[in-house]
Formats: structure tokens, C-alpha cells, sequence
């Protein structure tokens, strides 16, 4: 089952374990791939892990896309078994919903190591972010304040990846229902839905995301037709279903949905 927690908890846990995390403050950055031979030898030697990702959904009708991506992203740079947090507002629910956990196992999450964490502001948000960044050894953080809140500025988003750099912990900024901004994140993606592949007998395929890679601060940006294959926890880039498809701006705006708390 998927845990739920609130802030109060999260603070606790995380006072509990300072004294272990000055023990480990200077524990050498590392990085991730892809599992992909094309795009790893692209991406030289992969993603920083302790950096902060950003990910936009191209469309409205694409945040499941951009949620699976996250996600993958997540188990492909987190530990074995390492616990996963996830952030966001807690008016989400009513947004979007609650994560399914049968949709999580096929991603190749195992729902007991997702940790729900809802804030009651954008500002807090961010707050239990850098909170959790700050934990050594959590696997990955997911952080998903909705549209675009006036406290995600510069100055925000610096904290955060300082922090994850810190403890080499990764970030990824879930952007649903906003628009790219400047802030400092390492990378920043692109997300649209992209057909699947049948595996047979009209069998669903694997999932796939058309994923554009359209700032890298650590070198090259590109455009891929990526197959996460959960079993392996691995990207695959695949070539794009053959047919014909309705036209639609890639960077169309989304509208947008202004939170109650700002």
C-alpha cells in the first residue's frame, strides 16, 4: 500500500537522523544513465544524481506521461529498495488523484516505498523538500507543487539543488499545469504521451514517453522515443509508430489552475 504522512512526521524522522547526516556530508557526488546505450554515450556519463530535474508535461492531457516518466526517472537513479518521497499540495487529490497502486507496480515501483507527503501550501512544499533532500540515503524526492507558485523562484530552486547536491540525493520537480521559468535546474524535459508497442496477442506493451531533453547544463540536449521496460528498470529508445497523427504546438501552454493557498 502506499504510505501517507504529514509534515509533522517528516520533520521528526528527519531531526532523528542529522547526526548521521553530518557523519556523511562529504560522500563523493555520483551519477545515472539510462540504460541505453545511444543516449548514455550522448549523455557522456549520465545525469547528476544529486542535482534537480525538471519535468513539464507538453499538454494537459499528457501529465500521466510526464508523472510515468518522473517516476522512472526516480527508480533509475534510486537505491534498491531505498524509500521514494513524494511531495505535493493536498488539494492534489482532488486534481488528479490518488497514485494507484496496481499503476505503480507496473512501472516497477513497489508501493511500500513511496512516502506521501501533502503540504497545505506550495511554501511548504518546498520546505519538506529541502527537508528530505537533506536526509542521506533517501532514494529520490518528487516534487510537485502545482502550476507555477511565486515562492518556486530562483532563489528556491537553488536551495534545492544545493541540497541535493549535498547529499547526493536526486530531485525531480514534477511541473503540472505550469509553464518553463528560469530557476536552476540541471535538466529540463518535455513530456507527451507516445503509443506503446503490443507484446503480442494484443497485449499491452511497455510504457513510452516522447521525451525532449531541452536543457542540460552538463552538455547535450536531444529528442528520443523512450520505452521504460519496469522489469529491467530501464529506458529503451525505440523508433516512433508509423501513422498518421493530428498536429498540435509543442509548446502550447497549458491552463493553468491557481491554488487556494497561493
Amino acid at each position: 500500500m502506499v504510505t501517507t504522512v504529514d509534515l509533522g512526521a517528516l520533520r521528526r524522522d528527519i531531526a532523528a537522523l542529522s547526526e548521521r547526516n553530518a557523519l556523511e556530508a562529504h560522500a563523493p557526488r555520483t551519477a545515472f544513465d539510462f540504460g541505453d546505450k545511444s543516449i548514455d554515450a550522448m549523455l557522456s556519463r549520465g545525469l547528476q544524481r544529486g542535482a534537480l530535474h525538471e519535468v513539464f508535461s507538453t499538454k494537459m492531457n499528457d501529465a500521466g506521461a510526464a508523472t510515468g516518466f518522473v517516476i522512472a526517472l526516480a527508480l533509475r537513479s534510486a537505491g534498491a529498495n531505498s524509500p521514494i518521497l513524494w511531495l505535493e499540495e493536498d488539494f492534489a487529490i482532488r486534481e488528479h488523484g490518488f497514485p494507484y497502486a496496481p499503476g505503480l507496480e507496473n512501472l516497477g515501483l513497489d508501493p511500500e516505498r513511496l512516502i506521501i507527503v501533502r503540504c497545505a501550501s506550495p511554501q511548504d512544499v518546498l520546505k519538506a523538500a529541502a527537508d528530505s533532500l537533506g536526509i542521506r540515503g533517501t532514494g529520490a524526492v518528487i516534487i510537485a507543487p502545482w502550476s507555477n507558485p511565486k515562492c518556486l523562484d530562483l532563489t528556491a530552486s537553488r536551495k534545492l539543488l544545493l541540497t541535493a547536491q549535498q547529499t547526493d540525493v536526486p530531485a525531480f520537480l514534477l511541473r503540472l499545469g505550469a509553464t518553463p521559468a528560469d530557476n536552476s535546474a540541471v535538466t529540463r524535459w518535455l513530456i507527451r504521451s507516445a503509443p506503446s508497442q503490443s507484446s503480442g496477442a494484443s497485449a499491452p506493451g511497455h510504457p513510452v514517453f516522447d521525451a525532449t531533453l531541452i536543457r542540460n547544463r552538463q552538455g547535450m540536449t536531444g529528442h528520443w522515443i523512450l520505452q521504460w521496460e519496469s522489469d529491467e528498470h530501464v529506458f529503451r529508445q525505440i523508433e516512433p509508430v508509423s501513422g498518421t497523427v493530428v498536429s498540435t504546438p509543442a509548446h502550447r501552454p497549458p491552463q493553468t489552475r491557481k491554488s487556494a493557498t497561493g
